[in-house]
Order: structure tokens, then sequence, then C-alpha cells
């Protein structure tokens, strides 16, 4: 039977995001994926390891940021579905679309050409012509 889990602390801002990764990665056997940023100052520190790991891991990273005023949440999923991390990548799709359209806007801003990663602007009839 897999027995791994999945632990997150979310963080306002990177720094205390690193410093909660490296809290995490040193108070238990788990392996540190990946710091996810949210949006502008929350960061999601994903670990993962087998459950008891896996909530020491979390609870220590979540002590340290609550201790510097940083703590947003956490969390541990003891047996993730499969395919559940199909999700990151949508979220990563989603991230970089909207990194073309707002490319394509500065550029027609600007009055020069958009960049090749920026979908092509329909063109627009008037009044039938």
């Amino acid at each position: 039977m897999d027995q791994r889990a999945q632990g997150f602390v979310e963080t306002a801002g990177l720094v205390i995001a690193i410093q909660v990764a490296d809290v995490m990665a040193k108070a238990a056997e788990v392996k540190v994926v990946m710091a996810h940023k949210v949006d502008g100052l929350r960061v999601c520190v994903i670990c993962e390891g087998d459950v008891a790991a896996c909530k020491a891991s979390v609870s220590a990273g979540a002590e340290l940021a609550g201790s510097l005023n940083g703590l947003l949440g956490s969390n541990v999923i003891p047996r993730p579905a499969d395919g559940a991390e199909r999700l990151q990548e949508h979220i990563d799709e989603l991230q970089g679309r909207r990194a073309a359209r707002k490319a394509a806007k500065e550029a027609r801003r600007r009055g020069v050409a958009a960049p090749a990663t920026a979908p092509a602007a329909k063109s627009v009839k008037k009044n039938g012509k």
C-alpha cells in the first residue's frame, strides 16, 4: 500500500516560504517538492513523504511561519487521489495564457508587434465591409 502524503504550508511572502521550506526539510524525512507562488504575496510550500513525516514537517513549518506572522494556512493530505497533480499542470497552463495575453496587451499599448507566444488578434469587419 502506498503511504505517500502531501503537506502544504501557505505563507505571506517568499522569504518566509524559503525559511519554512528549510525547516520542513530538516524536521522530517520529506521531499520539498516546490514552493508555488499563488499570487502577489502568497507562496505555498509543498512537501511529500509518509504521513507521519508530512505531519511533523508541516507542523514545524507552520509553527515557524506563525512565529513570523506569515502563516496563511497549512494542511496534510494523507493519500492524495491519483491524478491530483494534474491540477497544478492546469494552473500552470492558465498562468501561461494569462502572461501571453498580458504581453500582447502591453505590446499593443507600445505599438509594437505582439510576441510570438501571444494568440493572434482577429480582424473585425465593420458595417459588413
